[in-house]
């Protein structure tokens, strides 16, 4: 074992650039926590001389986080970011820490999970940490590392969830002590951050596919560990968790039977939100027949945040079209930067929408 004579300088010494080591090392871990592509992580000359003490503190932080010994990340994220390590402090000779190579041979040989059936949902879920804005705190969720799984796309966390994320960040006042109703929730990563951070008087998470409510449940009593149950009497309400200050709901919510789904009776809402849910226009009418009877409740006093990736121009711009036809207004928010949710914003053209009707 080499010992940590190996050293070139103090641990808490700061990079050529002058950044302090601690601040680059959470940055980098904040990044991994959450899955972060290898190739675009921002590490700011850490590697730069980074110290045998440096080195552990960085393996604490990431592939030995409690966080992720407990609920871990892909195995293939973490080897493909311990292999960058590797290489990268092999290329500025760099000594890498026998850790490093003691993890990364060990995840290098981990068989594969073998005592699953091949056509399990479960197959391919792994976790994701995100680390919340001024200390409030992290959300954990069970997401899938495929876009397609099990026959839908809502096992993962989408770039347009995590720039309405940034954008309810900066908007706070838009979204404190409201009711809030999230369409297509997915694996939860808005409806969670909204009721951990913003105190709503009660959230109601949606979805329709039942591997995507399975997930979207287990996410919201990982986050919410000490919720008191509430029993709900609509069947479609698979969750309803009382956290102290904010009803936490999940709900089966099929946009082609709202009108049964007795919705009224759980929410009146202040605020809809929704990400990346206008990418099939053959569910357009479906989702607008769900904004009416959704305004239809607030006596069109409530509003629609939509955050959306633009894969298709047209595609947008017809479902934009349905909404004037319908009398809704429609006003385009100014993209918040990438501050605390890492998505890439130069790969993916995300835009947001607040939807109104009077």
């Amino acid at each position: 074992m080499k010992t940590k004579d190996h050293s070139v300088a103090s641990s808490s010494s700061s990079s050529s650039q002058g950044a302090p080591v601690d601040t680059q090392l959470r940055a980098v871990a904040k990044q991994f926590l959450c899955c972060t592509p290898v190739r675009t992580i921002q590490w700011n000359e850490l590697l730069e001389g980074l110290t045998w003490e440096a080195q552990e503190r960085l393996l604490d932080a990431t592939v030995d986080h409690p966080l992720v010994l407990r609920y871990p990340l892909s195995i293939e994220y973490q080897v493909a970011f311990l292999k960058r390590l590797l290489t990268d402090l092999a290329a500025m000779n760099v000594e890498p820490h026998d850790r490093m190579y003691e993890r990364y041979c060990a995840m290098m040989q981990a068989p594969p999970p073998t005592d699953l059936p091949l056509d399990d949902p479960s197959i391919g879920l792994s976790y994701k940490h995100y680390e919340l804005p001024q200390g409030q705190g992290v959300i954990s969720l069970k997401e899938s590392g495929a876009f397609v799984s099990d026959g839908t796309t809502g096992l993962c966390s989408w770039q347009a969830a995590k720039a309405l994320c940034e954008h309810i960040s900066n908007n706070r006042d838009d979204f404190q002590g409201r009711n809030i109703l999230e369409l297509g929730s997915g694996v939860g990563l808005a409806g969670i951050y909204l009721a951990k951070c913003f105190e709503p008087s009660i959230i109601v998470m949606s979805d329709c596919h039942s591997s995507v409510l399975g997930a979207l449940r287990d996410n919201v009593q990982l986050n919410f560990p000490n919720a008191a149950t509430v029993d709900c009497d609509n069947p479609l309400v698979s969750l309803l968790l009382d956290s102290g200050n904010t009803l936490i709901g999940v709900m089966e919510l099929d946009w082609q039977c709202v009108s049964a789904s007795n919705l009224s009776q759980l929410i009146e809402p202040d605020v809809i939100v929704a990400a990346d849910i206008v990418y099939d226009h053959t569910l357009f009418p479906a989702l607008l027949t769900t904004l009416n009877y959704i305004f239809c409740l607030s006596n069109n006093r409530c509003k629609f945040v939509l955050a959306c990736t633009e894969r298709n121009q047209d595609t947008l711009s017809e479902f934009l079209q349905l909404l004037i036809t319908a009398k809704f207004r429609i006003n385009e928010e100014s993209i918040s930067p990438s501050r605390h949710f890492h998505w890439d914003s130069s790969a993916s053209n995300i835009r947001i929408f607040t939807i109104s009707r009077s």
